[in-house]
């Protein structure tokens, strides 16, 4: 299945349709957010999340972003996506916001994005690339991703929430 995958840069008519991927993948993740939080506090903290990754994913689709986005293709159509940059000063590449449409997951997809960032950066010099991703039950997919595509090295982080 991944050897069907095509690596292309987007068009801007393909901007929405990398949204409903985006909105699409995070929907667990958010949901379990909302578990873990309790209604009120992630009403209050994360308010409209569908908006914010919507903004999110049409930014770095702009001209001028200092993004770059790929798509994933399997038969012309979109089933994924990756943004990254290059940090020239660092010379360490960063993965940001990606996503593999849920019915399209556990086929390769991702692995194929990531071993086209890699190239893409090394390309650009870069000695090293960063991800970053949560560390709770809803990002095991993710993390288990990350690690098949090679990320071995991890900084443990925890973000902390109280209602006032």
């Amino acid at each position: 299945m991944a050897t069907d995958v095509v690596m292309r840069e987007p068009g801007p008519e393909d901007t929405e349709t990398l949204v409903e991927i985006a909105l699409a993948a995070w929907e667990p993740i958010y949901a379990s957010f909302r578990q873990m939080m309790g209604d009120d506090l992630f009403v209050t903290v994360i308010p409209n999340w569908r908006a914010e990754k919507g903004r999110q994913i049409r930014e770095m689709c702009q001209p001028g972003s200092r993004m770059t986005v790929a798509v994933a293709e399997v038969a012309g159509q979109i089933v994924g996506f990756v943004s990254f940059y290059a940090d020239q000063s660092r010379g360490v590449g960063v993965i940001g916001n990606n996503a593999v449409h849920p019915a399209w997951q556990n086929r390769g997809i991702a692995q194929v994005m990531y071993a086209h960032v890699f190239a893409r950066l090394r390309a650009l010099g870069m000695r090293a690339v960063r991800v970053n991703t949560g560390g709770d039950p809803s990002h095991a997919p993710a993390r288990r991703a990350y690690e098949k595509a090679g990320f071995a090295v991890g900084i443990p982080c925890v973000d902390y929430y109280r209602k006032l």
